[in-house]
């Protein structure tokens, strides 16, 4: 597979990422909506899809994402790693997860040494994922979604 068609669909995959980061949000604010309506509290301001969506930060996120899928996409596609456009795609959208797991992987010298070895030390936050909240979300009724 040629560069182009390996930054395309990488890319395609990014974005396909934040369109499922905005799905996800979707269902919690309409889960959130529902526990309202059947509570009926009428102190209470119902859910706004603003607090679960913040339009400039996840298109942000999703640009960010598309540019990690297709660098990733590259970097598998010219290194053999894959070879079809469903596996680029799919490299594409698992661009950010894979980039954090390579940041926290500990080197030789820090596994034998227990030092740092000159490398800067994420911060020791969990990446949020659908099954955890996200911390710019609001937490309650929403957050009990049953599977």
């Amino acid at each position: 597979m040629d560069v182009p068609t390996l930054i395309l669909l990488g890319a395609v995959g990014g974005v396909l990422r934040g369109v499922v980061d905005l799905y996800i949000q979707f269902v919690n604010w309409r889960s959130a909506r529902g526990a309202h309506q059947r509570e009926q509290l009428s102190e209470h301001v119902r859910p706004r899809l603003t607090q679960y969506f913040d339009p400039a930060v996840d298109l942000a996120a999703a640009g960010v994402h598309s540019v990690m899928g297709a660098g990733m996409a590259v970097l598998f596609g010219t290194t053999g790693q894959i070879s079809g456009p469903y596996a680029a795609i799919v490299v594409g959208a698992s661009a950010p997860v894979l980039l954090t797991q390579l940041a926290r992987i500990q080197s030789v010298s820090e596994a034998l040494g227990g030092g740092q070895a000159g490398r800067t030390r994420l911060p020791h936050r969990p990446v949020w994922a659908p099954d955890r909240p996200s911390p710019r979300r609001p937490s309650g009724p929403a957050r009990a979604i049953p599977r």
